[in-house]
């Protein structure tokens, strides 16, 4: 038998509104009651009706698409499965809201030849989602003056047009290096991410934050950065066994840079965690498949990209939200020991 297909009239019978109201809630009309709206929505979703984008465009003036847009995604994003988590979060809220999305790539020297606002009119784009940034790319410099919609993940930029999710690095950081320092331990090596990732000062703020708020002395020579690979994982953490032969734990600013960590040192003899302890940072679920399982600090990827939507949306719609902040959480496992 023939599949029905689903029109605007069933969402409305099923929802108990008027066509007219289902129309309004999906060409994102002010005047309709948050909560209708996400009851039509969730109704729509139930019955798999999706609207006429083409439609809803010639009688708007919004195309209903946002980009999702990653720098180095063939070499970040294909090997980071928080990248993907977060997007796909992305993605399916913003089709409740009734927007396609399209998955664009970048890098840092691209961005020299073409402009972001070129990017948002080839591409036909209301808003846009931006993971990956530095704070020396171009990208960077042009979204503080930009007047189209932008959501940035895990950077902060001074644009009403332009707002900020993530979680909260520092508070995330701090929970890593206090659980260590709870733990006896007091030579903590810290391998970080880009010296011009926003993230990686956010990050080092905690690790400072903890040392301080224990009265641990920090040493900067326990400190290394990996631009968040796994093979720069692998050099820092040898750089930091040959300085501090008295080293009991490392804080790595990704999960990818602790797994990364964890075979150089097992190459080199150590066991985790019994000769050095090893936490992490993003919960992705690599990180309970090696062995030791690994503490990490997780990140609910599946929040972040549904803020990200929701944040999106508002600010196309006119409302000025700055940062939604995700609070991360402290997942305990088998790689840190008591010393």
């Amino acid at each position: 038998m023939e599949n029905k297909v689903v029109t605007i009239k069933d969402v409305a019978k099923k929802a108990g509104v008027s066509v007219s109201t289902v129309s309004r809630a999906f060409n994102n009309y002010s005047d309709i009651n948050p909560e209708t709206r996400e009851l039509i929505l969730k109704v729509a979703d139930e019955l798999g009706y999706r609207p006429n984008i083409i439609a809803r465009s010639l009688s708007s003036n919004k195309n209903f698409r946002l980009g999702m847009l990653v720098e180095d995604y063939d070499l970040v994003g294909m090997l980071n499965p928080l990248v993907f988590e977060i997007l796909m979060s992305f993605k399916n809220t913003a089709t409740k809201l009734g927007y396609e999305t399209v998955l664009l790539s970048t890098t840092s020297d691209i961005q020299k030849n073409e402009k972001l606002s070129k990017l948002f009119s080839d591409k036909q784009l209301d808003g846009m989602f931006i993971m990956g940034l530095k704070m020396t790319d171009e990208y960077y410099r042009e979204l503080s003056k930009i007047d189209s919609s932008c959501v940035l993940y895990d950077i902060n930029i001074n644009n009403p047009n332009v707002g900020c999710v993530g979680v909260d690095n520092t508070r995330g950081a701090f929970l890593a290096v206090e659980y260590l320092l709870k733990n006896g331990h007091k030579k903590i090596g810290f391998i970080n991410g880009h010296k011009d990732a926003y993230v990686s000062y956010e990050r080092l703020d905690g690790y400072y934050l903890a040392h301080n708020r224990y009265a641990v002395n920090v040493d900067n020579t326990l400190i290394e950065y990996a631009d968040f690979t796994d093979k720069g994982a692998e050099e820092a953490v040898e750089k930091l066994i040959n300085r501090h032969r008295d080293l009991t734990a490392i804080f790595c600013a990704s999960d990818i840079m602790a797994i990364g960590a964890l075979n150089r040192l097992n190459d080199l003899g150590y066991t985790v965690p019994d000769d050095i302890s090893l936490i992490g940072f993003d919960g992705i679920y690599l990180s309970q498949c090696v062995s030791p399982k690994l503490t990490t600090i997780k990140q609910d990827t599946l929040k972040i990209g549904e803020a990200a939507a929701n944040l999106l949306f508002n600010l196309i719609q006119g409302q000025r939200i700055g940062r939604v902040v995700i609070e991360p959480e402290l997942v305990e496992r088998e790689s840190v020991k008591t010393v």
